[in-house]
């Protein structure tokens, strides 16, 4: 993961696993949350990493733990500490960065993964 806010570019390698989805908070400067999934997203086990920017470089703040992969994250609109998260699975979890422990709260509305497509007009 590499972070260029400020004109400097930052790294933050974390072993066996690949991020998806990044995005700065709106609230604190230089903290960035990423969703992050085993190999690649095909099998295993997804991470939601919250890291802040400091002077020597990005720390690692907090992470929580997932059954899949997860691929995308934003912030809430409403709270500094609560982020929500989109899985392999089909559900999405809300998470509190004030806690150690998580997730709050889980939504299974899903019965499998959305896959989204692309297409190109000729």
């Amino acid at each position: 993961m590499s972070t260029a806010r400020g004109g400097a570019v930052r790294t933050l390698r974390v072993p066996g696993l690949h991020g998806y989805a990044a995005e700065f908070s709106p609230y604190l400067p230089g903290r960035l949350a990423c969703a992050a999934s085993q190999h690649y997203g095909i099998a295993g086990c997804g991470t939601l990493l919250i890291v802040d920017q400091i002077e020597s470089g990005l720390r690692l703040f907090r992470s929580f733990d997932w059954n899949d992969g997860l691929f995308d994250v934003t912030w809430s609109e409403n709270n500094e500490h609560v982020l929500v998260t989109g899985s392999g699975d089909g559900s999405l979890q809300l998470w509190d960065t004030a806690k150690a422990a998580g997730p709050l709260q889980v939504y299974k509305e899903h019965t499998q993964e959305y896959v989204q497509r692309s297409y190109i007009m000729t």
